[in-house]
């Protein structure tokens, strides 16, 4: 007998392996590089919402591919507001010229405590839109919690705050 044929039998079933997952990943890859190219950001939410080569986007820093330049979109699901605020879980029931008004869920480094594992619900609204390097975005936002959010000292949560623009 040849004491190989177990061995090249291995190195196949490994070989097959590998070919079948580098397959799965190139599907994942496609549908994510279509999902980029239409703008759809992990199942953003909206309701029939408009958009015309004059509405702005707001510069998202959400993921780690766009934590350092930000990344320019419209109706994000996630959404990096500022160094302390992020909301998630978007559902973007206005995004016209002149504000954007969606509700999420937020979490920051101010309520770590109580929000990291159980979210608050908040409506943030962007707004003063102003053209930056060519391009309209938002400038500011707004964030209102919801319900009985407790007693919050930050910023974030203090009238209208600036966004990133680049």
């Amino acid at each position: 007998m040849n004491s190989t044929l177990p061995t090249n039998r291995r190195k196949k079933a490994v070989m097959g392996a590998a070919l079948a997952g580098v397959a799965v990943l190139g599907m994942f890859a496609t549908a994510h590089a279509a999902q980029a190219a239409t703008g759809d950001r992990s199942g953003a939410h909206t309701v029939g919402i408009a958009r015309t080569a004059g509405t702005p986007y707001v510069i998202n820093h959400y993921g780690e591919e766009n934590a350092d330049r930000g990344r320019a979109e419209r109706s994000p699901a996630h959404l990096v507001l500022s160094e302390f605020t992020s909301i998630g879980k978007v559902n973007w029931q206005q995004w016209g010229a002149k504000k954007a008004v969606g509700t999420g869920k937020v979490t920051g480094t101010w309520c770590l405590d109580t929000c990291l594992d159980k979210p608050l619900k908040a409506t943030v609204t962007l707004s003063d839109p102003k053209t930056v390097d060519g391009r309209k975005v938002f400038t500011a936002f707004t964030l209102k919690l919801s319900g009985n959010p407790g007693a919050y000292d930050s910023e974030d949560l203090q009238g209208k705050r600036p966004l990133a623009t680049s």
